[in-house]
């Protein structure tokens, strides 16, 4: 049975198309008209919350700002923060945080809300979930962002019969790896998406039956495939592969060639509208700078030099005038590249996401202070052994304890792994770590619900 929304929703795609077709020409500006562009939608943007958001209009009142307002003129604002100003920052009155709850609540689909806005919110791993609310012109605006990161994978609308994407995400229409898809199975495209909560077995009944042409998911999913194909028992040949949501690791890639010989794209989003995608695999991902401004900073958010490994980011959308997302804190430490991209678009580029900064771990130094423990330290160690399947990192207050999935019949190496990261703690300065090995069968972790994987999780109460 059709949606009684149908109509809406091809409306929503026909708009997205047309945006699409102004993003494109985006691609082949110079720098110099692309900040242009840039600050005329800021400057857009700033006047139109400094007028419409109680909360920014009281701003510039108590602050006596003046335009032309500039960026640093807004307070950055963290998620908890966000959030319990939300009445205040939204646009249109009659978006009431209690009364979006309730509609969340009984989400099942693609449903609007007021009959004109879908609601979502973000997965919440680092402790704080943040509802988004956006209007049908920029909900095609993501579509039309959607449409850009297909079409740089080579998958373009009418120049090939209708493809079959498979993505492999979260189970919740509140999430947007769910509902994009779900929005846009009208016409160009023929959409699946499929629970990365499911059991592996079950993703490869279906996956056996839809043969995708195009395949994308969390890359510890991806990761699960490849042993099921290289097994046996996955028997699928899909021209193009994206992973996205996580570290698209080098590991990971070499495998994905082995599979199906290609390394596969990596796609960076955020619910909040921030998008970035390779134009090739292993060449830094473009930030979409035509939709929205990234702000790399340090601790104190002063901006960082390109090339230089920020603590957080702070993002700015360029379309979101129904719920404005100025200088919005997210976690990812992020390095952007100083020098332009070699194909020539003007976008600058995320040469390495290396985790969040709530991800960190502080274990006990041998100077009596606690060592700040980079992700990347654990990743570098436990993806060097190719006959790990799957693995968490869970900082417990006796130590650290690894949850390893093997190949079957290789758990044998589990002693090899402790005394490796021992080794590599000991030259970051931490006292004696203690670390215990699990090896077991299945992972789960307290982000499932949205099918997002967390590889490190700390069951301790962090202080720098």
């Amino acid at each position: 049975m059709r949606e009684p929304h149908i109509l809406r929703r091809l409306g929503d795609l026909a708009r997205a198309i047309a945006y699409r077709q102004a993003l494109i020409k985006h691609e082949c500006w110079p720098r110099a008209r692309l900040e242009e562009l840039q600050q005329r939608r800021l400057a857009k943007l700033l006047d139109w919350v400094t007028q419409r958001s109680p909360f920014y209009r009281e701003l510039c009142s108590t602050d006596r700002m003046s335009q032309p307002y500039s960026l640093q003129d807004f307070p950055v604002m963290d998620k908890k923060t966000y959030m319990k100003h939300f009445d205040e920052i939204v646009t249109d009155p009659r978006l009431r945080l209690s009364q979006l709850q309730k509609h969340m609540a009984h989400i099942s689909g693609d449903e609007y809300y007021l009959g004109e806005y879908r609601v979502l919110t973000t997965a919440g791993s680092s402790g704080h979930k943040t509802v988004m609310v956006f209007n049908r012109k920029e909900w095609s605006i993501q579509e039309a962002a959607s449409m850009r990161i297909a079409a740089m994978m080579g998958v373009i609308p009418f120049s090939m019969r209708r493809p079959t994407i498979v993505t492999i995400g979260s189970p919740s229409p509140l999430h947007d790896s769910y509902r994009l898809p779900l929005s846009m199975n009208v016409g160009l495209y023929r959409y699946y998406v499929l629970p990365a909560t499911a059991p592996v077995e079950e993703l490869v009944q279906q996956l056996n039956s839809i043969q995708p042409h195009v395949l994308r998911g969390f890359p510890s999913m991806l990761g699960l495939l490849v042993t099921e194909q290289l097994q046996g028992r996955l028997h699928i040949n899909p021209s193009i592969i994206a992973g996205g949501g996580e570290p698209l690791t080098s590991e990971l890639r070499k495998q994905l060639q082995v599979a199906w010989q290609n390394p596969g794209f990596d796609i960076y989003g955020t619910q909040e509208g921030l998008r970035a995608m390779e134009c090739n695999p292993g060449h830094g991902m473009h930030i979409f700078e035509d939709l929205g401004v990234v702000e790399v900073v340090d601790e104190d958010n002063r901006p960082v030099p390109d090339g230089t490994l920020g603590h957080k980011i702070l993002f700015t959308s360029l379309f979101g005038f129904t719920q404005p997302v100025i200088r919005y804190e997210i976690s990812d430490m992020m390095v952007l590249a100083p020098e332009p991209c070699p194909c020539g678009q003007p976008f600058r580029r995320i040469l390495a996401i290396n985790g969040r900064n709530d991800d960190v771990l502080y274990l006990q130094g041998r100077t009596g202070r606690q060592v700040a423990v980079h992700p990347v330290h654990f990743w570098n160690v436990l993806e060097s052994f190719e006959d790990i399947r799957q693995y968490q990192v869970v900082h417990e207050p006796d130590g650290v304890c690894l949850r390893l999935m093997f190949e079957e019949g290789n758990g044998n190496t589990a002693s090899s792994v402790r005394e490796q990261l021992a080794r590599k703690l000991h030259t970051l300065g931490v006292d004696r770590p203690s670390i215990r090995v699990e090896l077991v069968t299945t992972l789960e972790d307290r982000s499932r619900h949205m099918g997002k994987w967390k590889n490190i999780i700390s069951n301790v109460n962090q202080q720098v």
